[in-house]
């Protein structure tokens, strides 16, 4: 009976304890699944710095790779702790392969993802009122300290397109290409060419410009031929389209350069227009319809078409918003020259209504360039300039306010991947900053084209010193005249391309009056060409006589080069 009982006595305890190892083995096993299932939890983070990338580490191989801020990521709830360092980290799973993060280096909310708080304005630069869009809020002075408050969107290489910013006491976005980190990095250098240069009318000085060294548009997916070979189609030339078409087939010629705004009303009937001035809207010429459907026809043909908008002359506006143009002080009307009335390109609302237009064109109709031809301010004005109310409203020479309107059109033009090209006056091959505003090593540095106007019948008779009047002898003129724009062309850092108007109608107001045939179109190609300025060319004859284009196809197929 004892020996049973011992017997009873030691294996009791022993089933005991063999209970107590499954209960504890259990629980064991339990928060070993509970710890492996929290260890599976994720969280939805975002890459933050204020850098474009941060560099993070593989955490079985140490190899590094940097990811741009602002990608989502799914990290491990449980830090991670390196029982050497005894660093905590955050665990990223990109592709199933885990790395190593910092907690700095992560965010809850995008709003986050961006840690810069500040910086400095690089260029005299657009103070936009919205993060997308051309709606122009103010302006902003080269210099200025600028504190971030947020931005608009995140690229995939992690940088940003706008800042939302707070400087010169107010609140708007600003293109994060404008803003630098350092004062230091704001360049005050005046480039030695240019100092000395100016224009006693008004015009401005030359060192008083912007020359940064810029990228000129190159987009995939828009390619601009190596040689633009043009004509220009005026308004009425949408309804039969077609003929030009031919002309093009059967020449050479690869470009349409087509009105979409004229100082006397618009091609066509534009719902920017619609918004910004109903009188010029009510003479718009073409069906939106029409309009489009022709355009459509000639990118069909293989044809580059280039927009056209007289920029700061034009009537309509100007009885919709004198307030908005130069103003006669003596009648307190809009200033009128030759019969047409200027909308002030000190205006940021003329600005906007324009680029607004511009990108219309771009998105709306397919341009793939669009032209700013009037991108000054009124010629000949030296005996009425005490008289005219130029609304001012930045206190800019009128070269600045031109170069910061290009620089403008050039952000919304490159940001739709088309190409900006400016008309400027052949007086613009000089060493000095015209009258009404216009310096060709200025404009140059920022449009992607140069459209230079030297028609021959615009020149002094003997100009150069040349013996017959020059507009006989179109190629020789053209040559000199190409021979100055070469050297003003290597007086920008970022020069653009030259594509150069010529003269297309008769010379009928001076003598000797020349008729401008073949001949003399091919004169004015070979003298641009031999002078070096050989991007093309573009045939200005303002009613579009199909007529003449077509007595020029001889001279159009002579220097075919693609």
């Amino acid at each position: 009976m004892a020996k049973k009982l011992r017997k009873g006595i030691i294996i009791v305890p022993a089933v005991l304890a063999l209970a107590a190892g499954g209960f504890f083995g259990y629980r064991w096993y339990s928060e070993k699944k509970a710890w492996e299932e929290e260890l599976k939890k994720r969280e939805t983070l975002y890459v933050s710095s204020d850098q474009l990338t941060v560099q993070i580490a593989n955490k079985e191989t140490g190899e590094t790779i940097d990811i741009p801020r602002g990608t989502q990521l799914e990290v491990r709830v449980v830090p991670y702790k390196d029982e050497e360092t005894e660093q905590e980290y955050r665990i990223a799973y990109i592709e199933d392969t885990e790395y190593l993060m910092t907690q700095d280096q992560l965010c809850t909310e995008l709003k986050d993802a961006v840690k810069e708080t500040g910086g400095f304005v690089k260029l005299p630069a657009v103070l936009y009122a919205e993060g997308s869009g051309p709606s122009i809020q103010s302006m902003l002075a080269k210099g200025s300290a600028a504190e971030i408050a947020g931005f608009a969107n995140i690229l995939p290489d992690g940088s940003v397109d706008r800042y939302l910013v707070s400087a010169d006491g107010q609140q708007g976005y600003i293109r994060s290409e404008y803003l630098v980190r350092n004062e230091s990095e704001v360049d005050y250098t005046i480039p030695e060419v240019h100092q000395g240069r100016e224009n006693r009318f008004g015009g401005g000085n030359a060192y008083t410009l912007e020359y940064p060294v810029l990228e000129k548009g190159n987009f995939e997916d828009n390619p601009m031929p190596l040689e633009v070979r043009t004509l220009y189609l005026n308004r009425g030339c949408i309804s039969t389209i077609d003929d030009y078409i031919d002309i093009a087939n059967n020449s050479g010629i690869n470009a349409f350069i087509i009105d979409m705004k004229e100082s006397d009303g618009p091609a066509y009937k534009s719902e920017v227009i619609r918004q910004y001035s109903p009188t010029s809207y009510e003479r718009g010429y073409n069906s939106m319809e029409d309009y489009k459907a022709a355009v459509q026809k000639c990118k069909d043909a293989g044809i580059y078409v280039i927009g056209r908008i007289v920029t700061f002359k034009d009537d309509y506006y100007a009885m919709d918003h004198p307030e908005y143009c130069l103003m006669n002080i003596s009648t307190g009307n809009p200033y009128v020259l030759a019969g047409a009335r200027w909308p002030s390109p000190y205006q940021r609302a003329v600005w906007e209504y324009n680029i607004r237009l511009a990108i219309e064109g771009v998105e709306e109709i397919g341009f793939n360039e669009i032209n700013f031809d009037y991108v000054r301010f009124p010629d000949k004005i030296a005996k009425s300039y005490n008289n005219i109310d130029f609304r001012n409203e930045y206190e800019e020479t009128m070269a600045q306010a031109i170069n910061r309107f290009l620089f403008y059109a050039r952000d919304e033009l490159h940001e739709r991947h088309a190409y900006l090209s400016a008309d400027v006056f052949g007086e613009t091959s000089n060493d000095y900053v015209a009258a009404y505003g216009q310096y060709w090593p200025m404009m140059s540095n920022v449009a992607d084209v140069m459209c230079g106007m030297p028609y021959p019948d615009h020149f002094n008779i003997h100009d150069y010193g040349i013996s017959q009047a020059v507009w006989q002898v179109p190629g020789t003129l053209l040559k000199y005249w190409g021979k100055y724009v070469m050297e003003r062309q290597n007086e920008t850092p970022s020069p653009a391309k030259v594509r150069t108007w010529i003269q297309g109608y008769d010379t009928y107001w001076k003598e000797p009056k020349v008729t401008y045939n073949v001949d003399k179109i091919n004169e004015q190609i070979e003298g641009l060409y031999s002078s070096g300025l050989n991007d093309g060319y573009m045939v200005w004859n303002a009613p579009s006589e199909l007529w003449r284009y077509q007595s020029y196809i001889p001279a159009f197929k002579e220097r075919i080069t693609e």
